[in-house]
């Protein structure tokens, strides 16, 4: 009778564990796709709960009229980079108000997108407190005729009141938001991380005028009534903020994505193993077994 090794080391080496192999890695690809298409989805729900579809505009402080406060503003604020930008064994100081704030949103360009969606109501010792009308892409959709890109959302708005306080990172003026108040709404904790900071002035870090005033200053803080910049001398600017904490808000998304990420590569990493264990085993078999019986 003839032996049954051969048969046994081409089932062995039958094209099963390859073909299930790949299967489960496409379907593994389709989940992970299919995870990121989805994602948008569900953040644009969970933002639809706590803002509008239109935006309230916020009042910008008249520039007619003011003339006389914008020129001692402006005077100033040259007068503070000047300092800065001289001896720095010598103090340099700027008082700004809730006044000056709004009057510089109106009148300066650095700062012009915040016309309509923010507006100082006080400063306190403890917080800067501002009304918002903040504009956040909504749910995802397919673009109409006109509209760029061939997928595009419209726009949600974040119509509430924040508290928050200045705070220098590395060569940037930054605002910490301490809390946001959305009226009859309640804000995910999830959202909040990822607007904790607000980078406003992170477009003008290279700005000729701008970009040296933030970087030579060394203190910002809260008084009654007035944020003040300041430049201390021997004190070094503070590194408030590490870059993992910059990126913990946002990355959400980026650690769900990785986790699927390693769990795919893992199992495709052991399906493999497996197969190659097979195949190994059915040669070592195939050499094994002899060729026939009748010696």
């Amino acid at each position: 009778m003839p032996p049954q090794a051969p048969q046994a080391q081409a089932t062995a080496r039958s094209p099963f564990a390859g073909c299930l192999i790949l299967i489960l890695a496409l379907l593994m690809l389709v989940f992970l796709i299919g995870f990121s298409a989805w994602m948008p989805f569900r953040q644009a729900a969970e933002i639809e709960k706590f803002t509008q579809p239109s935006p309230t505009p916020l009042p910008v402080e008249a520039i007619e009229g003011n003339e006389p406060k914008v020129n001692a503003l402006v005077e100033r604020m040259e007068t503070f980079r000047s300092g800065l930008e001289g001896d720095a064994a010598q103090p340099a100081r700027l008082e700004l108000s809730a006044e000056d704030l709004n009057l510089a949103i109106a009148a300066f360009q650095p700062v012009e997108q915040l016309r309509s969606s923010f507006r100082i109501r006080e400063i306190t010792k403890d917080a800067l407190i501002i009304d918002i009308c903040y504009k956040l892409n909504g749910r995802p959709r397919l673009a109409k005729d006109g509209e760029d890109g061939p997928v595009t959302s419209d726009p949600r708005y974040l119509i509430g009141t924040i508290k928050g306080h200045p705070e220098l990172m590395r060569r940037e003026l930054i605002l910490k938001v301490d809390a946001l108040e959305v009226p009859g709404a309640t804000v995910p904790q999830g959202f909040l991380d990822h607007f904790s900071t607000l980078r406003i002035f992170e477009a003008h870090l290279k700005h000729p005028v701008l970009g040296p005033a933030m970087a030579a200053m060394t203190r910002v803080g809260l008084e009654d009534g007035k944020m003040v910049l300041s430049r201390i001398p021997g004190e070094a600017p503070p590194d408030v903020i590490s870059e993992e904490q910059f990126r913990q808000g946002g990355s959400r998304i980026v650690k769900y994505l990785g986790i699927g990420a390693c769990v795919f590569l893992a199992f495709a990493a052991t399906m493999v193993f497996i197969g190659v264990r097979k195949q190994r085993r059915a040669e070592k078999l195939g050499q094994t077994s002899p060729d026939g019986d009748g010696a």
